[in-house]
């Protein structure tokens, strides 16, 4: 059964509530204040160095799991959930990118504290995505918004990551040959 949620009883409380969405972009849970995007942090703002969590994912599509520390790159990990629009425009975006670079850089998507996992899947399909999908559902990777993008190097060192939408496999291609050094 649908709740019907009443209306605000001022239309400028509607207005600033869009206005924060739109300012916010996709927004996810919360980290502590000693995370990269903290909230004192500029969520734009490229970072680099370090390496991925040791957080094992079940797959969301297929069978097996992924200790993420283990990741060696070259890799493109994106987070993304099906309650982010601008997750779901660029979803074609790195299957085109996959199909691209395949057997040099490998894709992985993670979808981040899922609450409607069959319209994740069915986003997935959609997009034709092909490339290997695995569900934190419990935010343990922590991010602050969404999507996010993470290029991981040879030595799965994390060579760049940020809170970005992707315009085009162009683009990702463009930050794979500036950050690993990889060009298709």
């Amino acid at each position: 059964m649908r709740v019907r949620r009443p209306r605000p009883s001022r239309p400028g409380a509607a207005l600033a509530v869009l206005l924060l969405v739109l300012l916010a972009g996709c927004a996810g849970a919360g980290g502590d204040d000693d995370m990269p995007g903290a909230p004192d942090d500029d969520l734009t703002a490229p970072r680099s160095g370090g390496t991925l969590p040791d957080v094992r994912l079940d797959a969301l599509t297929g069978d097996g799991a992924l200790d993420l520390a283990d990741l060696e790159g070259p890799a493109v990990v994106n987070l993304w959930a099906s309650w982010c629009g601008p997750c779901e425009r660029e979803l074609p975006y790195y299957q085109e990118f996959s199909e691209r670079y395949a057997g040099v850089v490998d894709v992985v998507g993670i979808d981040f504290q899922e609450t409607r996992v069959d319209r994740a899947r069915a986003m997935l399909r959609d997009a034709g995505v092909t490339y290997p999908v695995y569900a934190d559902p419990d935010g343990e990777l922590r991010a602050v918004a969404l999507p996010k993008v993470v290029l991981v190097d040879a030595d799965g060192e994390i060579a760049f990551e940020q809170y970005l939408e992707i315009d085009g496999p162009d683009q990702l291609a463009a930050l794979v040959r500036d950050h690993l050094g990889v060009e298709q």
